[in-house]
């Protein structure tokens, strides 16, 4: 009887064992889980923090801002809740931050009042000069020659930027544009491959326009279609036809436009011309934003022209002469503005007389005409015509008189598009200054000059200055007052304060959604990331142009480096704060939103109290999951270690394993107590046994260990250690996920890891404190771990004994290849602190890791 109650109650003993360890693990992997999600929350959070400074920067969109804005405010409050989850509530102070925070910018939205009410259409008789800003440079310029009433212009009407952008910010088009051009306009073939511009375009070409635009475009169209004229549908941009840039032939134009469905696919197709790869990369060359949308759409009534073409009121190739170089066509003036036909080039005195010795009259076989359904069509010319010139005397008097008369009036040489209509009258259809003359474009200079690098845009522009390799944090507090490129192994937070005081910066790994490059688009500082080997490539002070659009590096040229040395004389230049002209709403907005205060992950001002922006709480959320996740299995282990597997290791160091999910192949009742470490699943887990048990490490005898991990030491208590003594080494695993604590005699390491196919998700967190000699020792072999993982592109934080490395946005290659680094440097440091005889030693046994002699043989005689 009693023998049944003892097996009974035994039994049952072995039931709540069982259920202990089973709720042990089951709480494990539910924060493991949580952890995950806190990541990939900081990914959409750090997506709309992109987002949110592009939409800053346009100014055009404060429904979307603040939709995105408040998403950002949710997203921030989801990721607090999970900190707290992780941490068990150390960091309950950081609810009441975000909740100001989110307070404060909600009341900020509310005075988002929408764009001031301007009309979406304007008759061409009724655009007045202020309206430039509306109507783009070329339909105010024809508004005004039709007001001076010596010139004939077409009648018509132009679609504002405001109609435009109604277009494009109906369904919520424009921020899937931005989006799609901000992520993948860069590459290291093309700044803006093909395929992305026709992606884009062809999304505006499919878009539905909005019914209020609708019914204005359709009442504006109607009056010219009843009349039988057809009409030309042409853009009209801001930065178009302007002193410095004229975008000519950059955007579409659709001609002989005749019935209301064919002019509201007229309308989009201009719209989308705006992105296509060849305005785009215009844009960039002339160093335009080419996120910046500033198009209207100007429609004239199409003159069916005899002849068309170009006059220039001063001749490109004798600028000092006064003639002015006219080419005409038969037809329209299509065929001259492509050069898809031969054309006739006058070269003509103000008062008309032709030089003809220096004209030529060309051998014209065919013409454009307007068809009758629409659209244009070729047509041959009769024989006895191919060899006629296109315009009589008087017509040339009356173009030359025009062209002088504008230059005149304009204060510098004019490029007009002309036509002459059935019944022999000329007819102005543009005006643009004349742009074309003086030094090669930028492409021109591209072609001349390799680029000695190449990786993604992070943020727009281009600077001059001389390369300064970066490998610790130590680099940053080095930036002389002239022109320099910081070149970087990964995007450190730190130097976000420094972008004030640099050209330019490069980075091997990082993103263009990362925090350095959410800074630097802030205060307009070109930046390159996925650059790959920068640091190896380029060497220190090699002097370097920065073009940050196209997301290429080259070889500074001498005149590039005078400009640059001249721009820096009086210091770091104070152009790039003045372009930043926000309005003062959006620069709060800016602040508490985008703005990044905390770059110092180990500083004492990396807390609760300094996060000013849901940037920082993302920045802080984020560093303090991961360190959350190192005291996890501590917590949970303690008096629970039957959920854990022993690795069967050949080298004397313990470790066992929990799995968080598909980290473990299934193990057998036979296996419960030790595993091989075939059996581990999980990726980064097998590059760190790689690296551990890497031939040649000097493990030494065991360190008084005990099965699963239990490594003691027997000399000491360390009080002070972040780890109690006899706790077991474990790491917690999952398919592309490791978190590893490790007791190695008189220290104790932390690794947290993630190697899965999404770059930007993965990052491995090192960090290295204790030993058992004197603290000067403890420091030296600190400050020497410190130098190996600077070395291998680490950002590193090393101060008395302890030790922190980081590294973020790198491959699942590159993270394994950097895993067996970190592997490595658990069995080489065991002990090291006792080598440390005085600091000459912290770069010899560096170096020597580096070249893989991890006995430190010879080391005394180096």
């Amino acid at each position: 009887m009693v023998r049944r109650w003892l097996k009974k109650q035994l039994v049952r003993l072995q039931e709540v064992r069982k259920q202990r360890k089973l709720d042990a693990q089951n709480l494990l992997k539910a924060r493991y889980h949580v952890f995950r999600s806190l990541l990939a929350s900081n990914n959409r959070a750090v997506d709309c923090l992109t987002e949110i400074s592009i939409l800053l920067r346009m100014q055009g969109d404060p429904a979307g801002l603040a939709r995105l804005t408040k998403k950002l405010i949710a997203e921030t409050g989801e990721m607090v809740g999970r900190l707290e989850n992780l941490a068990g509530g150390q960091y309950r102070g950081l609810w009441g931050v975000q909740e100001n925070l989110a307070d404060t910018i909600t009341a900020k939205l509310k005075l988002l009042a929408p764009p001031e009410k301007v009309p979406f259409l304007l008759p061409l008789a009724k655009v007045m000069p202020a309206h430039t800003s509306m109507t783009g440079n070329k339909a105010a310029a024809l508004a005004t020659l039709r007001r001076k009433g010596s010139f004939r212009v077409p009648d018509g009407f132009v679609v504002t930027l405001a109609g435009c952008s109604s277009f494009l910010d109906h369904e919520g088009l424009s921020l899937k544009l931005v989006h799609i051009l901000a992520t993948h306009g860069s590459s290291q073939q093309q700044t803006i491959p093909p395929a992305v511009a026709r992606q884009v375009q062809e999304l505006i070409r499919e878009a539905t326009l909005p019914p209020g635009l609708i019914e204005e475009l359709a009442a504006a169209v109607r009056p010219f279609l009843q009349k039988g004229k057809a009409l030309a549908v042409r853009s009209s941009s801001i930065s178009e036809d302007g002193r410095h840039h004229s975008f000519a032939g950059q955007f579409s134009s659709v001609l002989n436009v005749k019935d209301e469905a064919h002019f509201f696919a007229a309308f989009k197709e201009v719209v989308a011309s705006n992105f296509n790869a060849r305005s785009l990369a215009y844009r960039l060359n002339a160093g335009l934003d080419p996120l910046h949308f500033d198009m209207a759409v100007l429609c004239l009534e199409m003159v069916e022209a005899r002849a068309a073409g170009i006059l220039l009121s001063q001749s490109p190739q004798e600028p000092e002469s006064d003639l002015l170089l006219i080419s005409a066509v038969p037809g329209l003036g299509e065929a001259a503005v492509s050069g898809s036909a031969a054309a006739d080039l006058y070269h003509v005195h103000p008062d008309g007389s032709v030089d003809w010795q220096r004209s030529t009259i060309a051998d014209k076989e065919r013409f454009l005409v307007c068809s009758e359904d629409g659209g244009l069509v070729w047509q041959d010319l009769r024989p006895e015509e191919r060899l006629k010139p296109v315009l009589d005397t008087e017509e040339l008097q009356i173009l030359a008189a025009w062209g002088k008369a504008l230059e005149a009036a304009e204060g510098m040489p004019q490029d007009l598009e002309w036509a002459v209509d059935k019944e022999g009258q000329p007819i102005i259809l543009q005006m643009r200054p004349l742009t074309t003359m003086g030094a090669q474009t930028d492409d021109s200079w591209m072609a001349k000059s390799p680029p000695l690098a190449e990786g993604i845009m992070a943020s727009g522009g281009r600077a001059t200055g001389q390369a300064l390799l970066v490998k610790n944090k130590r680099d940053l507090e080095k930036i002389p007052q002239t022109p320099v490129v910081l070149v970087m192994p990964q995007s450190f937070v730190d130097a976000a304060n420094l972008l004030g005081m640099v050209a330019a910066v490069l980075v091997d790994l990082g993103s263009p959604a990362d925090h350095l490059a959410c800074v630097a688009r802030e205060q307009e500082t070109p930046m390159i990331c996925g650059l790959g080997q920068a640091g190896t490539i380029l060497t220190e002070g090699e002097w370097l142009t920065v073009d940050g659009h196209h997301g290429r590096v080259y070889a500074a040229s001498s005149d590039e480096i005078r400009s640059a040395e001249e721009a820096w004389k009086n210091g770091p230049p104070t152009v790039k704060a003045a372009q930043i002209n926000l309005p003062p709403l959006y620069r709060d907005l800016q602040e508490l939103v985008t703005a990044l205060h905390l770059t110092d992950a180990y500083g004492p001002t990396f807390s609760i109290m300094e996060c000013r922006s849901l940037h920082d709480i993302i920045r802080f959320v984020h560093e303090k999951g991961v360190l959350a996740m190192f005291n996890a299995g501590d917590e949970l282990l303690e008096g629970n270690l039957g959920v854990v597997h022993a690795i069967d290791s050949p080298v004397p160091f313990f470790i066992s394993v929990i799995d968080m999910g598909g980290g473990l192949s299934p193990v057998k009742e036979t296996l419960r107590r030790r595993i091989p470490p075939e059996m581990v699943l999980s990726r980064p887990f097998q590059a760190l046994w790689k690296g551990i048990t890497t031939p040649g490490l000097h493990w030494g005898p065991p360190p008084g260990g005990a099965p699963m991990g239990a490594v003691m030491s027997s000399f000491i208590t360390d009080q002070k250690s972040e780890r109690p003594i006899g706790m077991p080494n474990y790491c917690m695993v999952s398919r592309d996920y490791c978190n590893m604590n490790a007791r190695m005699d008189f220290h104790f390491i932390m690794i947290d890891a993630v190697c899965s196919l999404s770059p930007r998700s993965n990052h491995i967190k090192f960090r290295f404190k204790g030993g058992g000699t004197s603290l000067e020792r403890r420091r030296r072999r600190a400050l020497c771990i410190g130098e190996i993982f600077e070395h291998y592109g680490f950002a590193v934080d090393v101060r008395e004994d302890l030790v922190n490395a980081a590294l973020q946005g790198a491959t699942a290659e590159a993270i394994e290849e950097k895993l067996v680094m970190v592997g490595r440097i658990l069995g080489f440091t065991r002990l090291l602190d006792a080598f440390m005889a005085d600091d000459t030693m912290i770069t010899k046994v560096a170096a020597a890791f580096m070249v893989g002699n991890y006995t430190l043989d010879g080391i005394d005689s180096l």
